[in-house]
């Protein structure tokens, strides 16, 4: 092996962490477990445990992919590129067995601590009954506020309008259903 060799790999290394330097910190998978309020009934329960899990946030790359879909008014080319990124996921423990997948996240700092915002397809939470549509409102978004000792509480909106920001952040426009309330957030992972 000639001393050139270990220069190369040298250099190729101060390369790639300057990439990862560059590309600001990498967020690890982070998990949140918690109460939420649901619609009680008949052998249904009043509140669900849940977890939620965050395994990255949307880039502006993603941001400016949907973006140009949806001004070409590519429905179908955004869904399809929506549905490949997969950004976490909200479980509900405890027998219910239901589990809404994120594809879109964002994180923002507060003068309180952090502001997650994860949203999916809208469904219905309720197993063996059909979802309606509601006109614009089609994403389920999850809002978590979170303390910087781990714990918080948070919103489920299952029938919310969601745009992003011209700097690439996710913001929840509006909604239509009460939104349902989740609490004793705490960070597990």
């Amino acid at each position: 092996m000639t001393k050139a060799m270990p220069r190369a790999f040298a250099a190729s290394g101060l390369g790639l962490l300057a990439i990862v330097l560059l590309a600001g910190p990498l967020s690890a998978q982070s998990e949140f477990r918690g109460r939420m309020f649901v619609v009680g009934g008949p052998n249904r329960p009043a509140a669900v445990n849940v977890k939620v899990v965050l395994d990255a946030t949307t880039t502006v790359e993603e941001v400016a992919r949907f973006q140009t879909l949806l001004n070409a008014g590519d429905i179908e080319g955004f869904y399809a590129s929506w549905r490949q990124t997969k950004k976490g996921s909200l479980q509900f423990t405890g027998g219910l067995g239901l589990k809404v997948d994120f594809y879109a996240a964002g994180e923002e700092k507060t003068e309180k601590g952090t502001k997650l915002l994860l949203a999916g397809e809208s469904r219905n939470l309720e197993t063996g009954v059909g979802k309606r549509a509601h006109g614009s409102f089609l994403f389920l978004v999850v809002e978590l506020n979170i303390g910087p000792d781990g714990s918080g509480s948070g919103r489920l909106y299952e029938d919310a309008r969601i745009a992003f920001t011209a700097d690439g952040r996710l913001a929840l426009d509006s909604y239509l259903t009460t939104p349902k309330e989740i609490v004793n957030l705490k960070k597990t992972k």
